[in-house]
């Protein structure tokens, strides 16, 4: 995917069918900018980790639980979806060397992967501003690594790797890094909310679902240009692969 196509076509499709505001999804972009202020963000240090290598991408889908403990990590890159690292918490693992975020995931376990190591990829959008105020400043004091994104244009050092759920964007970042493979566990996109979706109920299911629909197609997509598979036991996607490797 390119620029072009991001802007002229999937992310107005998405706008028109969520009634998202691109003045609101700028404006978030540019308050992220102010509140990291001169922040070196580590998007090269990202790269020089993930380049050529295996991306083992959870996602807060209904299988995450029953597939978590069956994954060998050892080689690969470890990349959670927010709300899907509380899981590396709740079972005593190191926490994922990415997380990538909108901020909705609970600040408890957004702070526990920025204090022991994780990159931190936060994500600005509309709805998330008073998320953006409350934990920009907390991360920053903590000496998080944080690469800074939006879904609107790129500038300065906002970037925009394309995605629009937390799941679907930490593929497309992992393949914007440059990973030798992709494989999703507990990316579902399904008719169910996983529990680890978010840490509050949804206050709009059938809007989560929508959502989640988008999702799945930027994933069918970016299968068209890199190697994805998905975990035996998770959701089959499309004609993605199965895969029971990490190799």
């Amino acid at each position: 995917m390119d620029r072009e196509e991001w802007m002229g076509v999937w992310y107005p499709r998405i706008a028109r069918t969520l009634g998202l505001s691109a003045e609101a999804d700028t404006q978030a972009a540019r308050l992220l900018e102010e509140l990291s202020d001169d922040v070196r963000t580590c998007e090269d240090e990202a790269r020089r980790m993930i380049e050529g290598r295996t991306c083992v991408v959870f996602g807060a889908g209904p299988t995450l639980r029953d597939s978590f403990n069956r994954v060998s990590l050892d080689g690969c890159v470890s990349v959670a979806a927010d709300g899907a690292a509380r899981i590396f918490m709740e079972q005593g693992r190191s926490p994922p060397n990415v997380l990538v975020t909108d901020l909705d995931g609970g600040d408890d376990v957004i702070t526990w992967c920025a204090m022991n190591g994780s990159i931190v990829v936060v994500h600005a959008h509309g709805d998330n501003k008073d998320a953006l105020r409350r934990l920009i400043p907390i991360l920053l004091e903590k000496e998080a690594r944080l690469i800074l994104t939006c879904q609107v244009e790129s500038f300065a050092k906002i970037r925009n790797f394309y995605g629009f759920t937390d799941g679907d964007r930490a593929a497309w970042f992992c393949h914007a890094m440059g990973a030798g493979r992709i494989v999703l566990v507990g990316m579902d996109f399904g008719s169910r909310i996983g529990e680890y979706s978010k840490l509050a109920a949804h206050p709009n299911p059938d809007l989560k679902l929508v959502k989640l629909r988008l999702g799945m197609e930027l994933v069918l997509r970016l299968a068209k240009e890199a190697k994805v598979y998905t975990y035996r036991g998770s959701a089959r996607l499309g004609d993605i692969p199965e895969t029971d490797s990490f190799t």
